[in-house]
């Protein structure tokens, strides 16, 4: 059983629990993280997720999830990533860019900056078959295709990217 900390509509804990799973009450939201690992090309690192996912299964998306009881936004980040990819984030190499709230969600989005190879990947079988890096265009293409989730922030994010390399 998973169990997420409830957030009310200023983003502050209220001190609720809520099992993952069952729905949400109006007004109440769970934190989540979306992490993009960058390469020093500008190339996004992808996951395709395992078929047998209940959510989105067989498709291109970003590494994340949502925090568990306890965790801030920075451990999350860390533990999604470490548990799907295998790539250690730490305050050197990550940077969170965006915080928004959506219907039942408080999201953050994270860039790691690494150079890592894919075949140096630990992937977390049970939640993703495959990773690969691609370039902003080739990712946005996936995007408006339908291979890749198709998140609604992710213009603006792709944008981010391609000025982060700009002097």
């Amino acid at each position: 059983m998973e169990l997420w900390d409830v957030y009310d509509h200023c983003f502050q804990k209220t001190g609720r629990l809520h099992e993952r799973g069952n729905p949400l009450l109006p007004g109440e939201y769970h934190l989540v993280v979306a992490v993009y690992p960058v390469n020093s090309q500008g190339q996004v690192l992808i996951q395709k997720r395992n078929p047998d996912l209940k959510l989105l299964p067989g498709i291109w998306a970003a590494t994340g999830g949502s925090a568990i009881h306890g965790e801030d936004a920075w451990a999350a980040c860390q533990r999604e990533l470490k548990e799907e990819l295998g790539i250690c984030a730490t305050k050197e190499n990550s940077e969170m860019v965006a915080a928004f709230k959506r219907i039942d969600s408080y999201n953050t989005l994270w860039i790691i900056h690494t150079d890592i190879k894919v075949e140096e990947l630990i992937l977390q079988k049970e939640e993703v078959s495959d990773a690969k890096w691609v370039s902003v265009a080739e990712l946005r293409e996936m995007a408006h295709s339908g291979t890749f989730h198709y998140y609604r922030y992710l213009d603006w994010l792709m944008d981010y990217i391609s000025n982060m390399r700009c002097p």
